[in-house]
């Protein structure tokens, strides 16, 4: 996770409404950063800006901070961002800590939003090791998920967010 921006904060904080209205009063709930998605392959962890989790999160040998079924991600970009790159044209390309998190079995969605530019990259499960994408970079547009049938206007994902402010 890099260091924290307004931008970022921002968009973080429109997300995690978003999501909020999205999951209330269903089976899926919104962690915020701080908890950890928990990678036993690699006997590490990572902290994405937000997660959502269907059903009781499960727990790495009982830790409360060691999320093992994220079922969406959400990556909040910024040019410091290590081993992102926004010019990679396919999947194999990217690097980062979505490289390690498309193994979860229990991931549907990986999802980058750009603090940059208004650009989100959603990546999805199309089969089981098959990850198909789409990305949406007009205010007016929205972007969807499959959980909860989930419709999150780009205009809501960046409001207030001021793309003159520096990263």
């Amino acid at each position: 996770m890099s260091d924290s921006s307004i931008n970022q904060g921002r968009i973080l904080r429109n997300l995690m409404r978003l999501m909020d209205v999205t999951c209330g009063h269903s089976l899926y709930e919104v962690l915020p950063r701080g908890v950890q998605v928990w990678l036993p392959e690699q006997g590490m962890g990572v902290y994405p800006d937000l997660m959502v989790v269907a059903g009781e999160p499960l727990l790495h040998d009982g830790q409360d901070d060691r999320v093992l079924n994220p079922c969406v991600i959400f990556e909040i970009l910024s040019v410091p961002t290590l081993g992102y790159n926004p010019d990679a044209t396919t999947l194999p390309e990217r690097e980062g800590m979505f490289r390690h998190c498309r193994a979860i079995p229990y991931l549907q969605a990986y999802v980058f939003v750009h603090q940059t530019e208004a650009r989100v990259e959603q990546f999805y499960r199309a089969e089981e090791h098959l990850w198909g994408m789409t990305a949406q970079t007009d205010l007016d547009s929205v972007v969807e998920l499959a959980i909860t049938n989930a419709r999150l206007p780009m205009m809501d994902i960046y409001q207030q967010v001021d793309f003159s402010l520096l990263v």
